[in-house]
């Protein structure tokens, strides 16, 4: 079964998280351009507007790991803006879905 990735970073204010998410709305460009599907949501903590959310499902291993080299290359800046980062990774038991798209 597939695999989930959880990172929440926690950036000094709210307005580079908002360079943040500006600079991922780059990304499904960047994959398609290496071949490469993703399915990712980024969301804003409704509670710390510094913090964002992303979750990505990957395939497999091998499929996160693609995913994942070609976004290193795209990181550096985001990277520089120095978020506290945390994430969590497991294998999905089960996907649940009902009615329409998120």
């Amino acid at each position: 079964m597939s695999i989930v990735r959880v990172t929440v970073r926690t950036f000094q204010n709210a307005e580079h998280a908002t360079l943040f998410t500006g600079i991922s709305a780059n990304i499904p460009d960047l994959l398609k351009k290496h071949g490469l599907k993703a399915d990712c949501r980024i969301a804003r903590s409704q509670e710390k507007p510094h913090e964002i959310i992303s979750i990505w499902v990957y395939d497999d291993e091998a499929h996160m790991e693609a995913v994942r080299k070609v976004l290193a290359e795209f990181s550096k800046f985001p990277n520089s803006l120095n978020p506290k980062e945390v994430a969590y990774q497991a294998d999905v038991l089960a996907s649940i879905q009902v009615g329409g798209g998120g």
